[in-house]
C-alpha cells in the first residue's frame, strides 16, 4: 500500500499575498497576518515590495496612511 504523502502548496509566497489583497481591499491587514498568508516564508515583505514595485500595486503602510499602526497595511 503507498504512503500518502501530504499535499504541498507550489504556489508562490507572491501569489498567495496577491490573492489575499484582492479579497481584502480596503481593510487593514496586519504583519503577522501576512507572513501567516505567505506560507511563513522568511522574505514575506519583500514579497510585499515586489507587489507594489513589479507589478504595481498600491499597497499602503504606515508611511502613506499616519491612521496605520507600523506593521499595518491596507
Amino acid at each position: 500500500m503507498p504512503i500518502k504523502k501530504e499535499k504541498v502548496s507550489t504556489e508562490s509566497a507572491r501569489s498567495k499575498l496577491r490573492a489575499y489583497f484582492l479579497v481584502n481591499i480596503g481593510k487593514v491587514l496586519s504583519a503577522e497576518e501576512l507572513r501567516v498568508i505567505s506560507g511563513n516564508v522568511s522574505e514575506w515583505a519583500r514579497r510585499i515590495r515586489e507587489l507594489r514595485d513589479e507589478e504595481g500595486y498600491q499597497i499602503l503602510s504606515h508611511n502613506d496612511r499616519s491612521h496605520l499602526k507600523p506593521g499595518s497595511t491596507c
